[in-house]
């Protein structure tokens, strides 16, 4: 489903907004205003609903995890041609 990945691009573009917003207002010395704190709490917060989306999303079905390992497929071993192989 495209709006899923979509929606959590958007809240993953959200978390590194929060962080950029928080390294400027560190940088400009506005610390002690408080915005340095609230901006990373947005961004931790944004990363915990993109956490917690991504599990619900795997939960129900929308998104699919898929394999990492290259030599299988959904468990079963991939025929390597000779011209793969050492």
């Amino acid at each position: 489903m495209l709006w899923v990945k979509v929606l959590a691009l958007l809240l993953l573009a959200a978390a590194v907004f929060a962080l950029f917003r928080g390294l400027t207002s560190m940088v400009k010395g506005e610390s002690a205003d408080g915005r340095t704190v609230r901006a990373l709490a947005w961004r931790v917060g944004l990363s915990i609903v993109v956490f917690l989306f991504l599990i619900l999303s795997m939960y129900m079905g929308w998104i699919k995890p898929h394999d990492v390992r290259f030599t299988e497929l959904h468990g079963v071993p991939v025929e390597q041609s000779e011209s793969q192989q050492p």
